[in-house]
């Protein structure tokens, strides 16, 4: 507000933010037959404590379960994989053979097309679940942060857990249930940007060319004297 009134005062044009909706995005249900995991992971703090969450959903869009972990220290890129990798171990444990991975990193999605990129401590871990992978009808795609709401959630809400424990859902919690609905009925979630404006420090730079120039003269009302 105050750089908007000095703009005003010095008849400066003066840019504001506008926000434009790039494009909608939204959760899909996969193809018949298969289920989808949405994983994510998350991480907070200085020391990075990473948690990871994931939920599984068939073509129908019904809830079959959901988890939250906390993965102790970890950097971002680890917490992404780490909520890839307990996806698939999980769908080992159920006897799957029809999955579908959708995760909002890019790096993971490369990694598990291109098998590069793998944080070199989860390497082994990494080959051990692409061999099921490949023995089963598996996909891994990307999708948009906006469209993975459900799983940001749950990665999120592993924070609030003890160091290494988990959280397992049957049913769904009540925090996530507006977001499953949301996606359910195939409603969209606008992917915004702003249009950047003028940085305040210019008017910084104006304050300093004032303040030098009240320094050197002695504005009055007859007019001006210098000081050397």
């Amino acid at each position: 507000m105050h750089d908007y009134k000095v703009s005003r005062l010095f008849d400066i044009p003066f840019k504001t933010k506008h926000v434009i909706i790039r494009q909608e995005v939204m959760w899909s249900p996969p193809p018949a037959n298969k289920v989808k995991f949405n994983c994510d992971g998350s991480t907070v703090g200085a020391q990075s404590c990473g948690a990871v969450g994931f939920v599984i959903r068939d073509s129908n869009s019904t809830f079959l379960g959901a988890i939250s972990s906390n993965i102790g220290h970890a950097t971002a890129l680890e917490a992404e994989f780490s909520a890839c990798l307990l996806a698939i171990e999980t769908a080992m444990e159920m006897q799957l053979n029809q999955i579908c991975l959708e995760t909002d990193s890019i790096r993971v999605v490369n990694a598990f097309r291109k098998n590069t990129g793998i944080p070199w401590q989860m390497r082994v871990r990494w080959h051990n679940c692409l061999k099921f992978c490949n023995n089963i009808d598996c996909s891994c795609v990307h999708v948009l942060r906006e469209g993975n709401q459900v799983a940001d959630a749950l990665a999120k809400n592993g924070q609030g857990l003890a160091m290494f424990s988990s959280q397992w859902w049957s049913t769904p919690p009540t925090s996530i249930l507006a977001i499953l609905y949301r996606d359910s009925i195939g409603l969209a979630y606008s992917r915004l940007s702003t249009v950047k404006f003028c940085p305040p420090f210019v008017f910084e730079v104006l304050f300093a060319v004032f303040a030098l120039f009240f320094k050197l003269f002695d504005v009055s009302g007859s007019g001006c004297t210098w000081f050397f």
